[in-house]
């Protein structure tokens, strides 16, 4: 569990989006660097109205994670992180008993003449439980008044088994834990924002999963939205980087040969490698220095090496469209 800062206010964005409206829940990702889309922004509202988990799946790269790790970030809500990996346990997800200290508590109590029936069944307490990040962030939603975030990523790599133990604590906001009882919120109103990002390529998520949730997909941005947010994500980039940098990232995508096109991740890393040192403009020198920013294969390297003149003449090109775009961001700002 990563905690909030107890020196920034927290944000209930329940509560904020019924006082001030759901755009007031996009200004407040907006100053994270997080531009969110219209139709995200949408059901982003329904699953906080709701209280149910919210099912996010697109291409990598496309904004998910950055999307509810900056609701978390914006809000100063504690975050829970499941990170979705073949080998997931109960204890890792709900709970698990920590039998050494449970082993030492009988023998210690039958020593100081207590029988061991009603020692061993002392054991069974809060005080050997051990929460898995699921269900730890169902249990401090019920004992807080913050909502924490949960955030299960890459949640295609679980096992179907992993999904099974998931489905009473989605459905109902509490787990049954067998020789103790119940952990979690019924109160549907106060559960967690629970946020389940898929790039749906290694598992199929099964049907009573999905029933369970609010489902969206999380397109990759238009050219357009993507000048957007590499305006936000990196404020310090010139004028003249960013504008080349829009018309780059759409000229790599374009070249056959590529299998692994660059994402928004791609460009907002480089530019911001490349703000950050110091460059003004880009060009095709610097874009050969830092193909490892864009190439994700040996294959995809020699293609984009072997094009790169091809690339520098679309970069340099005028594009009316593009540069109207940009021009309109440069004036939103001033």
């Amino acid at each position: 569990m990563q905690a909030n800062d107890p020196n920034l206010p927290v944000i209930n964005p329940r509560i904020l989006m019924v006082e001030n409206g759901v755009q007031a829940i996009a200004d407040l990702l907006h100053t994270t660097g997080y531009v969110i889309q219209r139709g995200m922004l949408r059901d982003l509202s329904h699953v906080l109205r709701s209280g149910l988990p919210w099912l996010i799946e697109g291409p990598r790269g496309g904004g998910k994670t950055a999307l509810a790790e900056s609701l978390a970030e914006a809000c100063n809500l504690p975050v829970f992180y499941l990170q979705g990996m073949e080998g997931l346990t109960l204890a890792d997800v709900l709970y698990g008993w920590d039998s050494e200290a449970q082993t030492q508590s009988v023998r210690q109590a039958v020593a100081m003449g207590q029988g061991f029936d009603e020692a061993r069944a002392g054991q069974w307490t809060r005080e050997f439980l051990i929460l898995g990040e699921a269900l730890a962030a169902y249990e401090r939603a019920a004992q807080d008044h913050v909502i924490p975030i949960l955030i299960c990523d890459e949640f295609d790599k679980v096992s179907e088994k992993i999904e099974d133990m998931l489905l009473q604590l989605f459905a109902r906001g509490y787990a049954h834990i067998p020789r103790y009882g119940e952990i979690g919120m019924r109160d549907q109103a106060r559960w967690p924002v629970v946020i389940l990002l898929s790039n749906d390529q290694r598992h199929d998520l099964s049907s009573p999963m999905r029933s369970r949730c609010l489902y969206s997909w999380l397109p990759a941005p238009t050219l357009r939205e993507e000048a957007g947010i590499l305006r936000t994500r990196c404020p310090q980039a010139p004028r003249l980087m960013l504008l080349k940098m829009v018309k780059l990232i759409n000229a790599i995508r374009g070249l056959p040969g590529i299998v692994d096109k660059p994402g928004l991740r791609e460009s907002i890393t480089l530019m911001r490698t490349l703000a950050n040192a110091g460059h003004q403009d880009l060009s095709i020198h610097e874009i050969e220095s830092h193909l490892c920013f864009l190439a994700k294969r040996h294959l995809d390297l020699e293609n984009l090496r072997k094009s790169l003149a091809r690339v520098e003449a679309i970069m340099e090109a005028p594009n009316v469209e593009i540069d109207a775009w940009i021009g309109e961001l440069e004036e939103n700002t001033v």
